[in-house]
C-alpha cells in the first residue's frame, strides 16, 4: 500500500497558534488511518505532535509582527 502525505519528512513548517511563529521540521511522519497522518515537528530540542490543519508552509507574518 502507498500512502501519500501532504507533507514530507524535512519539510520546514509553522504552527499557526504560534505566536513568534518559529521555524519547525518535519522529523516524523506517523500513519494512523490511510486518510489521517500525524508530524512530529521539531525546534532545537522541542518536539510536538500536530496534524495537518496546525500548521502551514508559511508563517503567519501578521501573527509574528504583532508580537514582536
Amino acid at each position: 500500500m502507498i500512502i501519500t502525505t501532504t507533507y514530507d519528512l524535512g519539510d520546514i513548517v509553522f504552527v499557526k497558534t504560534d505566536e513568534e511563529q518559529k521555524e519547525r521540521m518535519i522529523t516524523e511522519i506517523s500513519i494512523k488511518s490511510p486518510n489521517f497522518a500525524l508530524y512530529l515537528l521539531s525546534y532545537g530540542v522541542n518536539n510536538s505532535w500536530h496534524n495537518e490543519l496546525e500548521f502551514d508552509r508559511e508563517p503567519n507574518l501578521e501573527k509574528k509582527f504583532r508580537n514582536a
